[in-house]
């Protein structure tokens, strides 16, 4: 059942089998998977609401240090379904090498290979919206252009991708929360403190804080901490009642080794019309993924001792190489869904996903550049390309002094802000530079002359890095 509007009264103990702090994705997932057994009681605390709420979602701000990044509260969502509403409907397995003992990646290694999370992928694919049907297609696909791969593939190759409308946890599996009958759901529910016991080797309960004031108690067999890479570790500094540096942080290691993946994007001049190149990278109806995304091989990243790399290559037109462009597209993902749904602009430049009245007179201005680049966008005519969008992500280096840490501002319920530290380091670019090395230079087979053909003089790495809003670490 879901608890929306009746919170319950200050004092008042709620007792579960397990509690999950935190409903997005895998949040739902795993309440969903344990309400699948009768005799499992399950609480899911949500801070935010059924929809998305501008007030609870100060409750995620905080700042920044070192490579300039998002603001941080446009980057994870408080409510039901959580950064999902965000999402944008992209699935790919884990490189063959991430989790592999890298004994030139320092800190690298998972405790079992990656080959242990095949068997459950198809179930974690479908919650995602990719059916057993679409996974069969896309792997076909996928096969396909390997076998049609105009170039050696022993540096560069395309990566398997699955893609589907963005599914919204929250709207998408509020009925079943609601019908279940031991999964309680409750809204408005942010958790504020981990209290501990036993001289602090075990939890005794969970502090919930809702916004109307008082304090309520959650107490469980287990506890499932699901907030997302940043809040986990803000709640575990925070709960500091008995251990000054926080719950686990014996070691220090709370809240550091914090990742995203870095990408920065070059274009490049190419020739219009039915070309190699127009058929390698290809280009589906809107509202299909209309890019081609290839990585690194996994042997050319162990024998060049990289990060793991990918690019997507994606086609602009004409009409798309000034700020008129800029504008139709902030309009276009304001006004279509899904991309609407999420509450601010990642690609877009971020703020706020508004119609804002500056995008409409800036596309007024040139009404023929703005039809001309929705042409583009939507139909994506061939005689019409004139560049070729590049966007590189590398993976990053464990490194310890990129972390999350509590600043000495306080939000509206006395939790600690976050300060987050982040920096690219000499691994990243030097993996970001060979990549586009070779990915250049496989693209010289299909479209002689690009390496020499880039637009624009300025080198993105690092002044124009951005991140994806993926939280890691």
């Amino acid at each position: 059942m879901i608890l929306a509007d009746r919170a319950p009264r200050d004092g008042t103990e709620i007792r579960a089998d397990v509690a999950i702090v935190g409903s997005g994705p895998a949040g739902i997932s795993l309440a969903l998977r344990l309400g699948q057994r009768p005799s499992i009681g399950v609480v899911l605390l949500e801070s935010g609401g059924l929809t998305f709420e501008p007030a609870n979602q100060e409750l995620a701000r905080g700042s920044t240090v070192g490579q300039p990044y998002y603001p941080l509260h446009e980057t994870r969502i408080r409510m039901l379904g959580g950064s999902s509403q965000s999402w944008g409907g992209i699935c790919t397995p884990l490189d063959a090498t991430a989790m592999e003992v890298r004994p030139w990646v320092p800190g690298d290694g998972w405790p079992f290979p990656g080959n242990t999370l095949d068997p459950f992928l198809g179930d974690a694919l479908a919650m995602c919206g990719v059916s057993p049907e679409d996974q069969r297609s896309g792997q076909a696909e996928y096969e396909g252009r390997l076998r049609a791969w105009p170039m050696p593939a022993e540096a560069l190759a395309p990566t398997l991708l699955h893609f589907s409308r963005p599914i919204r946890f929250g709207s998408a599996y509020r009925r079943t929360l609601a019908a279940a009958a031991n999964i309680r759901v409750h809204l408005h529910a942010p958790v504020t403190q981990i209290a501990v016991m036993d001289g602090g080797r075990a939890i005794d309960h969970l502090t919930v804080s809702p916004p109307g004031g008082g304090k309520i108690t959650v107490k469980a067999r287990a506890y499932v901490l699901a907030a997302g890479g940043v809040e986990n570790a803000r709640l575990l500094l925070a709960s500091n009642r008995v251990h000054r540096a926080g719950i686990g942080n014996g070691h220090d290691c709370v809240g550091r080794y914090f990742m995203e993946h870095p990408r920065a994007a070059t274009r490049y001049r190419i020739r219009a019309g039915d070309t190699p190149l127009g058929r390698l990278v290809g280009g589906g109806a809107a509202g299909t993924l209309r890019f081609l995304r290839v990585s690194l091989t996994p042997e050319l990243v162990r024998r060049e001792e990289l990060l793991a790399w990918h690019a997507n290559l994606q086609f602009g037109y004409l009409g798309q190489v000034d700020p008129t462009w800029n504008a139709v597209r902030r309009l276009a993902i304001a006004l279509r869904t899904p991309w609407r749904e999420s509450p601010y602009f990642q690609d877009g430049g971020g703020g706020e996903t508004r119609v804002r009245v500056a995008d409409v007179a800036t596309a007024l201005r040139r009404p023929d550049r703005a039809a001309l680049s929705a042409l583009g966008a939507l139909a994506g005519p061939p005689r019409l390309r004139r560049y070729l969008e590049l966007t590189a992500a590398t993976e990053q280096v464990p490194d310890p002094d990129n972390r999350v840490e509590l600043a000495n501002e306080r939000d509206a319920l006395g939790v600690p802000r976050v300060r987050i530290h982040w920096r690219v380091g000499d691994a990243e670019e030097r993996t970001y530079r060979r990549g586009l090395e070779l990915a250049l230079r496989a693209l010289e087979a299909v479209e002689p002359g690009i390496s020499r053909a880039g637009l624009g003089a300025t080198d993105p790495w690092p002044d124009a890095i951005v991140g994806n809003w993926h939280h890691l670490g």
